[in-house]
């Protein structure tokens, strides 16, 4: 990108915002790193810890898991099982249940790359410690699971039946 004021400056070095498009491979080129990572399939600006982000969790096939696909017991299961974990140890039980814990980059320079990052079942969450994160995906978590409109406890598939005969 060049002064607008005198065409033949040279580059200024400042963000890529605003770019041309062929301004942004050269100023890619020139600055690298995850940042520098043009990413083409969001219409926004998006760089860093996105980038990352979305790195991971396109290599992880059950990353981006639909609601429909996800057993609620389970989910109620894990979510109840970190809620009664305490708050020092949530890190290990979360990491034990399959969950990904994905801290923060050290030189961020956004707000979001600045944050933790937690992800189970399909379900991510955010914090700006490890511990807000957990607290936010076990609200997160229990907030899916469906409810009885009487009572409001967790509904069950089985509504208290035993399971059906098995057939031959």
């Amino acid at each position: 990108m060049t002064n607008p004021i005198s065409q033949n400056s040279a580059p200024m070095a400042d963000a890529p915002h605003g770019l041309r498009p062929s301004e942004v491979s050269e100023h890619l080129s020139r600055v690298g790193g995850l940042r520098g990572a043009a990413n083409t399939e969001v219409s926004h600006c998006s760089r860093g810890a996105d980038l990352a982000r979305a790195d991971q969790s396109s290599k992880l096939p059950t990353a981006r898991a639909s609601s429909a696909e996800i057993n609620t017991l389970a989910l109620y299961a894990a979510a109840e099982t970190l809620r009664a974990t305490p708050m020092r140890k949530r890190s290990e039980q979360f990491s034990d249940l399959g969950g990904q814990i994905t801290a923060p980059m050290s030189d961020a320079w956004s707000y979001d790359e600045a944050l933790w990052l937690v992800d189970l079942m399909g379900i991510q969450s955010t914090g700006t410690s490890r511990q807000s994160a957990l607290s936010s995906w076990i609200k997160t978590a229990s907030a899916r699971v469906p409810r009885r409109a009487s009572d409001s406890r967790p509904d069950c598939p089985y509504n208290g039946q035993s399971l059906a005969p098995a057939t031959r």
